[in-house]
């Protein structure tokens, strides 16, 4: 679980566990940040309530947080929160897991923006690890929602409370009984009917179109308004919502949210290969800069820069859309290449900058970074400086950089490939794009590793 702001907890001991502070509440009760002193480590410590104990569900509330306990201790995983004990005390159940420092992905969602495009395909590769690995061992999470899902300080997503998982051979979790969050929950979950790890991948799904445009696909204004878009609607196309989306997230996302099972991808891994395959086919989600005559041509402005599908762009100027991009790439992150790329295309044959920037500006979320975006092309002199020109295409061999994006898939996954070719395009050797890429790998254990690899 994360740790956050601390309020006093209301006890002190609960078993050999020295309890310090009140980490959150949540439906089954009070998660606590807590002290083992046996092995000298903090832990949160989730427990049920007591007022739930005193009710007639009392027996059910105990099987359920064992369950917890039992499922989510066979699943470990460098994405799943672990759990190390199960306990009672003083007439609390309750489970030690590990305590996660960072935050939940909920906050950064709630702000109804787009995440970066790199970020938000990074942490849905690691989330669907954790449900891969966690559906090979039978369990299925059954409430994937952005509260579940914490980014370490490290940046490393962990799917956390197992506490209603159905592990496939236990009795606790009978069909007909529904259980989950409404705007995150499959068809079959509304349904009553027996889910597998297909629901928990609709779910996901459905956090990742958040991730991606800022709003969920279904978002009632009550639970039954959203059961119904659920089962009988079709949510807008992601890119409707986010135009500077690849257009291959589209088809994934639109697959992944079908309402029968059958019809989306069966397997966490068959889900992550279509995104892996739609990020290496389609040429919207990398811009690439073509190689000139010599980087002087480039800087003055007679080079080109196109994409390897849109030739229409070179009669743009290279330095001129080198510079936009990363005078745009400074405020909204590296979707900044798609989308100066889609409004250059749009007055291909007739170059006119102020009306570039007019297109773009509208992407700076801040009115402050809108107006500075705005503000450094103001005199129309700032494309084709030098800036421009330290913005010139790579001159690594293609080889080298598919070959070190490989080697950075086995840390980070297919986002590895958007990631060399972004960092290729700054890198003035070949040892400069492997430290670049080596940081990038937020875990100091994987980059060590990274950096053995490539001999640094």
């Amino acid at each position: 679980m994360k740790a956050a702001a601390m309020d006093p907890p209301r006890i002190t001991q609960l078993g050999k566990y020295r309890v310090e502070a009140v980490l959150g509440t949540g439906a089954m009760g009070v998660v606590y940040r807590a002290f083992d002193p046996h092995i000298e480590r903090h832990v949160a410590l989730k427990t049920v309530r007591h007022e739930l104990l005193e009710s007639g569900e009392r027996a059910s509330l105990m099987t359920r947080l064992r369950s917890e306990a039992q499922a989510a201790g066979r699943l470990t995983h460098p994405n799943i929160v672990g759990v190390y004990d199960y306990g009672e005390a003083d007439d609390t159940a309750y489970i030690a897991m590990e305590l996660v420092c960072g935050h939940a992905l909920k906050p950064l969602l709630d702000a109804g923006r787009p995440l970066e495009l790199a970020s938000a395909l990074d942490w849905f590769a690691q989330l669907l690890a954790a449900l891969g690995f966690a559906h090979a061992h039978g369990v299925v999470h059954r409430d994937i929602k952005p509260a579940n899902l914490l980014v370490s300080e490290q940046g490393r997503l962990k799917v956390a409370d197992f506490g209603v998982a159905h592990v496939e051979s236990s009795t606790l979790t009978l069909a007909g009984a529904m259980i989950g969050t409404p705007c995150y929950m499959s068809p079959e979950q509304f349904t009553g009917e027996s889910v597998d790890g297909r629901s928990d991948l609709f779910s996901a799904a459905i956090v990742l179109y958040q991730m991606l445009t800022g709003c969920r696909p279904f978002a009632g204004a009550s639970q039954a308004e959203v059961m119904r878009q659920v089962m009988h609607e079709t949510p807008r196309m992601p890119s409707v919502c986010n135009p500077a989306l690849p257009s291959g997230i589209d088809d994934v996302l639109m697959r992944a949210l079908s309402r029968r099972p059958a019809a989306r991808f069966q397997t966490a891994d068959a889900l992550r290969q279509a995104l892996a395959l739609h990020q290496a086919s389609d040429d919207c989600t990398i811009l690439e800069a073509q190689p000139v005559t010599s980087a002087a041509a480039l800087a003055s402005g007679t080079g080109s820069w196109r994409g390897d599908s849109l030739p229409s762009l070179t009669m743009w100027p290279a330095a001129t859309l080198a510079t936009v991009e990363a005078r745009l790439a400074a405020q909204i992150g590296p979707v900044a290449r798609l989308l100066v790329r889609r409004a250059a295309a749009r007055s291909a044959d007739t170059p006119d900058l102020p009306a570039l920037v007019a297109l773009l500006a509208p992407h700076v979320p801040s009115e402050r970074g809108r107006a500075q975006f705005v503000a450094a092309f103001a005199d129309g002199s700032s494309a084709g400086t030098a800036h421009g020109a330290a913005m010139a295409p790579s001159s690594l061999d293609a080889e080298e950089v598919r070959a070190a994006a490989l080697k950075l898939a086995v840390y980070l996954g297919p986002i590895a490939t958007l990631i060399a070719k972004r960092e290729a395009a700054r890198a003035a050797s070949l040892r400069a794009l492997h430290e670049r890429l080596a940081a990038a790998i937020s875990d100091p254990h994987d980059r060590a590793r990274f950096q053995r690899d490539v001999g640094l």
